[in-house]
């Protein structure tokens, strides 16, 4: 069986495409420092890399999330750090200068005065905000959460924190325990159609549970706010109830205590959110390590495969020019 010069052409032509095509493939790999190109090139490979990038932008998401609410939950400890101040260095000092060393009434007025403004200061603080957000509002992000009117009442979102009204009491310990969650990478799971507690970080904080509300048997206001006014008011009365007054100071020791807490149980919260980061940010390290293992190639290994297939390629060139010149019978034939 003769071989003809054309089924030799034929084949040779065939070889120097694949051989080029690799070539190709491998420049483009050392370009582009990617294993594949085209999910052809390696269905399975490109399976796991859909997946693994995923869960990589599904714990960004996360990682965004829970570094905003670590920002959120800093703007709300620099205000709670304000008002446990004011409370322990300012009033506190001067409330107990009132009972024990201001006898005479102008006196009196003097550190009635400073407690009045040490209310304006607290309410300063417990409106702040964080972007377009206020911190205290619980889940009403968007409303301005406390009110001090010019008759001394303080109102939590339209709601006097002194009521003695049995559905605005109500109203005022739904808005304590509101809820507003975000999704830090705990699976948001529903149980009955209502998300479980610990499957999601709840991001709605109310104001209430740090200045209290509602009053004692004996009038006297848990909001320390209010009781601050209304130790003022005792101050510039005229003659002074000195007894009525220190009751006020324990209430006021209580509220004090509560603010403590409140800053106590935010610190644990604050730390959770950091740990929750660390976590996140080490899951994302560990899924961008496989993303690179299966997206990118070896650059010694793609380097030296692409200069082996162009030894190859110019090899195969140089076989075709002694290959395609016909003999006189092929031509004849």
């Amino acid at each position: 069986m003769r071989i003809s010069t054309r089924s030799i052409i034929n084949g040779y032509s065939r070889n120097l495409n694949k051989t080029t095509l690799n070539l190709n493939s491998s420049r483009i790999k050392v370009l582009t420092k990617q294993n594949f190109t085209s999910i052809a090139e390696d269905p399975s490979a490109a399976t796991r890399s859909f997946k693994l990038w995923r869960e990589y932008n599904e714990n960004a998401d996360y990682v965004d999330n829970v570094q905003s609410t670590i920002k959120l939950y800093d703007s709300i400890s620099a205000s709670t750090l304000q008002v446990s101040q004011v409370l322990s260095n300012d009033v506190s000092e001067d409330a107990l200068k009132a009972i024990n060393g201001a006898t005479s009434y102008e006196g009196r007025q003097t550190y009635a005065k400073t407690l009045r403004g040490m209310q304006e200061t607290i309410i300063l603080s417990m409106n702040g905000t964080y972007g377009d957000r206020f911190l205290f509002g619980g889940a009403s992000t968007k409303d301005v959460p406390f009110d001090l009117t010019d008759d001394g009442t303080l109102e939590y979102r339209g709601i006097d924190v002194n009521t003695n009204d049995p559905d605005e009491i109500k109203q005022l310990e739904e808005y304590m325990n509101e809820t507003l969650y975000i999704d830090i990478g705990f699976g948001m799971q529903e149980a009955n159609g209502v998300l479980q507690d610990d499957s999601a970080f709840n991001t709605a904080v109310s104001g209430l549970k740090m200045l209290g509300y509602g009053n004692t048997d004996d009038g006297i206001s848990k909001n320390v706010v209010t009781l601050l006014g209304q130790m003022a008011d005792e101050l510039e009365k005229e003659p002074f109830d000195e007894e009525r007054y220190s009751d006020m100071l324990d209430q006021f020791t209580e509220c004090k205590n509560n603010v403590a807490d409140f800053a106590a149980e935010l610190g644990t919260q604050c730390e959770f959110l950091e740990n929750t980061e660390t976590k996140l940010l080490s899951n994302q390290d560990a899924l961008n390590e496989q993303i690179v293992a299966v997206d990118q190639v070896d650059m010694a290994a793609a380097i030296t495969d692409y200069i082996w297939q162009q030894y190859a390629y110019n090899a195969a060139l140089k076989v075709g020019n002694s290959i395609l010149s016909q003999s006189f019978i092929d031509f004849m034939s």
